[in-house]
């Protein structure tokens, strides 16, 4: 696994001083990782020659990590007897010039050689599952099954972790007088470019969330039973796919192509014809009676598909039983409508929703299994460049909501662990009096404002959600609220709401 070819350019890639990439501790550990897996993995004998290089190469991420400059390294090793024949190479990498294509191929390299160590992980596992198929000493076929399932989710759960946790090219460090700002000047760009987003079909969300669901982020709408959980998100998704390319302004999906925008839609608990009731009523604002009257009298496929060819998206749902699948399933299923529609047409996935997925690892204790679904799907996320929207269920306490500004995320069942790993968190309940109405709240948003409460009209006859209106409790004045005001105010459940610009 390991060859002097390698081992030559990381040298390159950790010493050179003539790159303009960052190198950063994440680098030097990463490399030392991979050179420490590889000495227990490597079955045959490696040369003498080739040995000491890879403990000199070793010893030096070692002393990177531990803040040594590069040419106080240089002059401490080159003093070894069992590293001065090395002094020539040294000098070389660290003054060579460096080819920016050749940074990268290694970076690559390292990136696999982590992705095989991540796979390695439960290795004798697998290899325990496969010799008793081999000579039939399982058990059972249900726990052969069992067995093998449980040991390749955990392969896949490891090498998300490991794609999660490679910060090979992210800024680890940062001299603020003497490094050079570029390159994390382009990573704030790209991250908070508003062309990047997803809109979320809100427009009110848009502005609060950057333009919309960014990629590589976990979004969770939480709400209690009848709260509109799974009905936000289908109205998030159709309004969104409904929503011209060109008033995106987007450089992310890709051009001129059938299909330029594909939401990934995964019920775990509405079958599949209510998944597609629940779309089709709000897109064509019509109730239940309507929608069944137009099942013998309208083409409802060719409906649906002209109003998404307008806008060159589509919508891939998919249903499968509650606690039947896990986020490495999820990744199975994004895959294949990669293989369809390819990667960059992705924007987003929704899964509704987080409480019904079961873990890759089982454990003790349900909220940390929760807590575990939660960083895979952030994992997912990330591994995947896209947003991931989901809800989750309300405490007891959410059924007592009498206004907008009771909701917290504390409020979130069983595991905060779903709020931590997520970068935006939206409450929702019902209001005890009026059933048109939704209270929520912003109670964490990584993008913008939090804490920020507002409410909702709906119309679940006709599952449809409209926009959000920011929550002023007359009580407890908000200037910033009034001063925003471009519309009337209306009062119920003894708040005033207010139509503001969100500005």
């Amino acid at each position: 696994m390991i060859t002097e070819s390698f081992l030559n350019s990381c040298f390159l890639l950790i010493l050179n001083k003539n790159t303009t990439v960052k190198q950063s501790k994440a680098l030097y550990r990463d490399v030392l990782e991979v050179l420490n897996f590889s000495e227990k993995k490597d079955s045959v004998d490696v040369p003498i020659a080739v040995k000491n290089k890879l403990d000199l190469l070793k010893i030096i991420c070692q002393m990177l990590t531990d803040d040594k400059s590069v040419d106080n390294i240089f002059d401490s090793v080159v003093f070894s007897e069992k590293f001065k024949q090395h002094k020539d190479f040294l000098d070389m990498m660290i003054h060579d010039n460096m080819n920016v294509k050749v940074f990268d191929d290694t970076i690559n390299q390292v990136r696999l050689r982590k992705k095989i160590g991540a796979l390695f992980q439960n290795y004798n596992e697998l290899d325990k599952v496969l010799t008793s198929i081999k000579d039939g000493s399982f058990d059972s076929i249900d726990s052969l099954v069992e067995d093998y399932e449980v040991t390749i989710k955990t392969l896949y759960s490891n090498m998300m972790e490991s794609n999660r946790a490679l910060t090979i090219k992210a800024a680890a460090s940062l001299d603020l007088v003497n490094d050079d700002y570029s390159h994390v000047i382009e990573m704030i760009k790209k991250k908070y470019d508003k062309s990047n987003s997803t809109p979320t079909g809100f427009d009110s969300f848009d502005k609060l969330l950057n333009g919309g669901y960014e990629p590589s982020r976990l979004y969770v709408y939480g709400g209690g039973s009848g709260a509109g959980k799974s009905t936000i998100m289908n109205n998030s998704i159709y309004k969104s796919a409904l929503k011209p390319i060109s008033m995106m302004e987007t450089t992310r999906f890709p051009k001129d192509k059938e299909f330029e925008r594909v939401y990934v839609y995964v019920t775990l608990e509405n079958t599949i014809e209510e998944a597609l009731m629940r779309t089709y009523m709000p897109m064509f604002d019509v109730s239940l009676v309507s929608m069944l009257r137009d099942l013998n009298d309208v083409p409802i496929k060719e409906r649906i598909k002209e109003e998404l060819k307008k806008t060159k998206t589509t919508i891939v749902m998919k249903y499968f039983p509650a606690m039947s699948i896990s986020p490495v399933d999820l990744m199975g299923v994004l895959d294949e409508v990669i293989d369809i529609y390819g990667k960059d047409a992705i924007a987003g996935l929704f899964v509704d929703y987080l409480d019904l997925l079961k873990a890759d690892t089982k454990y003790d204790i349900y909220r940390m299994e929760l807590g575990h679904i939660t960083l895979s799907l952030k994992t997912l996320a990330v591994q995947y460049n896209i947003p991931v929207i989901t809800a989750s269920q309300l405490g007891r306490s959410a059924y007592r909501i009498t206004n907008s500004t009771e909701l917290g995320v504390d409020q979130i069942s069983e595991s905060i662990k779903k709020v931590e790993h997520a970068d935006f968190v939206m409450l929702l309940a019902k209001d005890p009096i009026n059933d048109t109405i939704i209270h929520g709240k912003i109670g964490k948003n990584r993008s913008g404002k939090s804490n920020v409460a507002v409410d909702f009209h709906v119309d679940f006859e006709k599952f449809k959600f409209g926009d959000a209106v920011k929550a002023a409790n007359p009580d407890r004045p908000d200037s910033t609220t009034k001063a925003n005001v471009c519309g009337n105010s209306f009062a119920f459940s003894g708040l005033t709401i207010w139509e503001t610009n969100w500005k």
